[in-house]
């Protein structure tokens, strides 16, 4: 079967009407996350650097920046608000792909979107069809490309997604949509050896850029092959490592299982790697319990349903964006301060000495027994805190494995949006986005909604 065809005739045919109201309700949770991410992000350096970039390049100002006060191109426009939507490492999962999909889907969505003059329905269907897809695409490859390969899953699976989502936002048929999402497979990258550098949100943010120029591209006339996923020298085997992939599970899986559903949308409560969030529930949770001094602490073990490191590559950081890759950072900031948030993430924060002598306490292994195997099947942590009088206190937490929306409300959603918002925006003005996302799929342009976001 032609997979890529497939893909093309799925986004074509999608309609708002296939995806039930527990799917739009996360998808819109997903985008007022994503939003509060791209705004707090807004204020990162590498925001600043990736604004002068564009400006010095010139652009015809056709989509907003988001939390900049200016237009530049729908591609620029992905680029940066896809970087600041993954600058903090405060924005979404999902668990099929262990990818961050909102931060690279909505850059794209929006800036087609606004530049196209379509509506907020239009957006939250390309993001929709675009989720569906990267997950169908991302379910077919090996284990090797989420573990062993060295990608980093968010950028070549986001690359596909946002081709998806601004070809369906931009209404090409199916011919020129397999050829959007074949260009953008030829696009697609993303190295985890660059995790703990701006580099990391800097692959949301392409790959956004990717999707949107694909797109574009074709609607224009450019050519690319029809079977750029599926092909012998495809997409598929190539991101797999040449083995153990199966490219015919996204035809029996795509239209047939709601992935909005089945792999739901997960909205983080710290602002750092994903991989360290079960042992920080697990700590905070033991904290709960009663005080524990940090200079009683003789060691703490955390046992993980990964191999380690996988995304936590810093065991003993010196900057901000490391020690956001750092299990031991991160848990040394949960005992020290009895919260993680946006403050702990700064260089100064990181180098305290208190930080430093009790990150080469805690160390991090895989659950015993499980060694090699596929990541988050157990589906838990556990952190075991040996104190210098020979008690031991042990707490595990677990995963939530069902639903559209997992382990936060919409309140919290809302809540973390007015908290990152505020970075950004007046009052006033977050308030009146919150209502305009909540009312995405009564059509109203997505141009107003552009305009508050630009700030």
């Amino acid at each position: 079967m032609n997979i890529t065809q497939h893909i093309a005739d799925y986004i074509t045919g999608a309609d708002i009407e296939d995806f039930p109201p527990d799917a739009i309700d996360a998808a819109k949770g997903a985008i007022t996350d994503c939003l509060a991410c791209m705004l707090a992000g807004s204020r990162e350096s590498l925001s600043d650097i990736l604004c002068r970039y564009i400006d010095g390049e010139g652009a015809n100002p056709a989509a907003s920046v988001v939390g900049r006060g200016f237009r530049t191109s729908a591609a620029n426009a992905a680029l940066v608000n896809g970087a600041m939507a993954h600058a903090l490492d405060y924005d979404d999962i999902t668990q099929i792909t262990k990818t961050h999909p909102t931060a690279v889907l909505l850059p794209a969505a929006l800036a087609v979107a606004e530049e196209y003059g379509a509506s907020g329905k239009d957006m939250l269907l390309g993001y929709m069809s675009g989720f569906e897809v990267s997950c169908a695409v991302g379910e077919a490859l090996s284990e090797a490309y989420y573990d062993d390969l060295g990608w980093h899953p968010t950028g070549p699976l986001g690359t596909v997604g946002a081709a998806a989502a601004a070809s369906k936002i931009m209404s090409l048929d199916p011919e020129q949509t397999a050829m959007a999402v074949s260009l953008a497979a030829s696009q697609a990258s993303g190295l985890r050896q660059n995790f703990g550098t701006m580099t990391k949100p800097f692959h949301a943010g392409d790959s956004a850029r990717a999707g949107v120029v694909a797109a574009k591209l074709v609607r224009d006339g450019f050519t690319a092959s029809q079977d750029a996923l599926e092909g012998r020298f495809g997409f598929i085997r190539a991101f797999s490592g040449g083995q153990d992939f199966d490219s015919e599970q996204v035809a029996a899986n795509l239209g047939n299982k709601l992935y909005l559903v089945e792999s739901g949308i997960e909205v983080k409560k710290y602002p750092c790697c994903g991989s360290a969030h079960l042992a920080l529930d697990a700590t905070f949770d033991l904290l709960t319990q009663g005080a524990i001094d940090p200079d009683a602490v003789d060691r703490i073990d955390v046992m993980v349903d990964f191999d380690p490191p996988r995304s936590l590559i810093h065991s003993r950081p010196l900057s901000s964006l490391e020690g956001k890759f750092s299990m031991q950072y991160c848990l040394a900031a949960a005992l020290l301060d009895r919260r993680v948030g946006l403050q702990s993430f700064t260089d100064d924060q990181v180098m305290r000495p208190e930080a430093q002598a009790l990150i080469p306490r805690i160390d991090m292994r895989r659950i015993p027994g499980n060694e090699g195997k596929p990541s988050w099947d157990e589906g838990y942590h556990q952190v075991e805190v040996q104190l210098k009088d020979g008690s031991i206190l042990r707490q595990q937490a677990h995963r939530a494995n069902s639903g559209a929306l997992r382990g936060v409300t919409m309140e919290d959603i809302r809540e973390k949006f007015r908290d990152c918002a505020s970075q950004a925006l007046p009052e006033a003005t977050a308030t009146e986005l919150l209502s305009r996302v909540d009312r995405l799929e009564e059509g109203d342009p997505v141009s107003g909604l552009a305009d508050l976001l630009r700030g």
